[in-house]
């Protein structure tokens, strides 16, 4: 039987290297991956205005309540009645981080009542991320929260 000698074993060992981080890029390549957003960009320049909107948020004296209703499968935004008498349009928006083919955006009835239900039994199961926007006093308000499904 012939030896191994030092030559043909670095030989290998660089080869094997190769094809291995080949695979792996390969593999990588063929990954499919999803935006943070589609309007990255549009977000990127505005990010400024959505800070100062929850900033603004935050320094209300009664903040909006959202609770999530088991027994209905349900989410329940409840907005105080200070908010309520001087909003004037909004929207709900709920956004799936790995699948933005199910965002769901609603428009908000603040002449409805202060309570808005939000179905989520057909909705699938994992993250979300709920932001809830309104204007007030030629003002835009925003609050952001995170839900586990």
């Amino acid at each position: 039987m012939k030896k191994l000698d030092w030559g043909k074993g670095i030989f290998i060992a660089i080869t094997l290297f190769i094809i291995g981080t080949l695979s792996m890029v390969s593999y990588f390549i063929s990954l499919d991956f999803y935006l943070v957003n589609n309007n990255h960009y549009e977000e990127g320049v505005e990010y400024q205005e959505t800070i100062d909107s929850k900033e603004r948020t935050s320094q209300l004296e009664t903040p909006v309540v959202i609770l999530f209703d088991e027994e209905r499968v349900a989410l329940k935004v409840i907005f105080p009645d200070d908010i309520l008498d001087k909003a004037k349009e909004g929207t709900i928006n709920l956004y799936r981080p790995n699948d933005s083919s199910k965002d769901r955006n609603l428009a908000l009835q603040f002449d409805a009542g202060n309570t808005h239900v939000i179905p989520m039994d057909r909705m699938d199961k994992g993250k979300w991320i709920l932001t809830i926007k309104w204007i007030m006093d030629d003002l835009e308000y925003q609050e952001e929260q995170v839900i586990i499904i």
